[in-house]
């Protein structure tokens, strides 16, 4: 065989060898980077709408000792001790089941907002129930959500599809309420927390039966968003596009599936509410940012509050009655009965 032969035949291998390598990488950060609990977290059992806690030291929404002055932070305020509440299940897919509560307030004003939590949390983590609090305590009906894969959820297998399956899910849940609690789609909202306001930025797209939108930070550019996490989560940023084609290519997910413009652009003149603090670790404040800079590019009904010095989803304790007036204020005049 001739010398030039052999040479090819051994850079063929060689490619092959370190394709499979990197197609290999990438399924492992795919795995590993995407993982849910499938459970409630240890730090969030105990929390229920009548009494909920922040979470312990290293435990909180974003890392560092900036968490620590609100470990054992007082939220008995906002603690739902008069409001009903009841446990229900929301078939959204065949032998899948969401989780969720049914929170009706005292004196409800008819208008109802579907809450749902950010990555690797449930509806049992203080930074949904804080918000759910605000607004059952202005008249609002709350429809917590565990989204598939977390809390008491069905477990699929195991992983977050940055928030395509979410919407799809979310978007039979708004079906369920119009069926089942004869819910009109006018007054009919949703508020996501960080993972959970992914999900809610692609819901536009995929239904018309909720009419507001309000988002905890969000993503744009979904490519520097995902590269950041993988960062987070302590592999090479590189890694995410060999984790995005490993993923379709050896699960049959495809994470990009429904683009955020696609969401933004499927809003119309649906209103969309973005709040965020602007030193973020997890979710960075210029894809809000830039989020907010295209809808008003669109034409979109899109408003911005920034909580100036907080982290991730720390706004709603740095400002709490702020956050409150913005996001009930929102949804009052976004929704109709």
């Amino acid at each position: 065989m001739r010398a030039s032969k052999w040479i090819a035949i051994t850079a063929g291998v060689l490619v092959l060898g370190i394709s499979g390598a990197a197609l290999a990488a990438g399924s492992y950060v795919y795995t590993s980077g995407t993982v849910q609990p499938c459970a409630i977290n240890e730090d969030d059992v105990a929390n229920k709408p009548e009494s909920f806690y922040t979470p312990a030291k290293d435990n909180g929404p974003f890392p560092g000792a900036g968490w620590d002055k609100w470990i054992g932070y007082d939220l008995s305020p906002w603690w739902l001790t008069e409001a009903k509440y009841d446990a229900v299940e929301i078939p959204v897919e065949d032998n899948i089941v969401l989780s969720a509560w049914w929170i009706v307030p005292e004196v409800s004003n008819g208008k109802t907002v579907i809450v749902t939590h950010g990555f690797g949390t449930s509806r049992r983590d203080f930074n949904t129930l804080l918000p759910s609090a605000m607004l059952v305590k202005k008249g609002f009906n709350v429809l917590l959500v565990d989204s598939r894969d977390t809390g008491e959820s069905t477990c699929t297998d195991g992983r977050h599809s940055a928030g395509q399956e979410e919407s799809t899910d979310l978007a039979v849940v708004a079906d369920w309420l119009v069926a089942n609690k004869d819910i009109k789609p006018a007054s009919l909202g949703m508020f996501g927390v960080s993972g959970g306001a992914v999900a809610t930025s692609l819901l536009p797209a995929k239904t018309e039966n909720v009419s507001a939108f309000a988002m905890e930070g969000t993503i744009f550019d979904f490519n520097s968003a995902a590269t950041k996490e993988v960062e987070f989560q302590g592999y090479p940023g590189f890694l995410w596009q060999l984790a995005l084609f490993s993923a379709q290519v050896f699960y049959g997910v495809n994470l990009t599936e429904t683009s955020v413009t696609q969401g933004i652009d499927a809003a119309g003149s649906r209103p969309m509410l973005v709040l965020h603090g602007d030193i973020d670790q997890r979710l960075l404040y210029q894809s809000s940012v830039d989020f907010y800079e295209y809808a008003k590019k669109v034409g979109a009904n899109i408003t911005f509050e920034t909580f100036e010095g907080a982290d991730h989803t720390e706004g709603m304790l740095t400002e709490t009655e702020r956050y409150a007036s913005s996001l009930t204020e929102f949804f009052d005049k976004s929704l109709t009965n």
